[in-house]
């Protein structure tokens, strides 16, 4: 949602990205764009579960932006998402052991 209200997208495929982060972890981003929809909903959606390899993972990150390299660029900030079945106490253990 934004401040005019809810927006939406199409999005497809647009590869992937190996990143390595600077304690030397690497993870994936896989790239989205937007191939239609409204003008105000983001350009790129990107996901990471930081794992390279398929692998069941308790969460995962999403990032958006209008541009693809730039939200590539986003390591500082990592808006997280749990199943909404995980209670608090699970989802403490896992940010624990993260």
């Amino acid at each position: 949602t934004s401040d005019a209200g809810r927006v939406s997208g199409t999005y497809v495929s647009d590869g992937h990205e190996v990143l390595t982060y600077k304690k030397g972890n690497r993870g994936v981003r896989y790239v989205f764009k937007k191939e239609s929809g409204d003008a105000a909903a983001p350009g790129y959606i990107q996901f990471s579960d930081h794992h390279i390899a398929p692998k069941k993972v308790s969460h995962y990150h999403l990032y958006w932006g209008d541009d693809r390299a730039e939200v590539l660029k986003e390591l500082t900030n990592w808006p997280t998402y749990y199943p909404a079945s995980m209670s608090g106490e699970d989802i403490l253990h896992d940010m624990l052991a993260h």
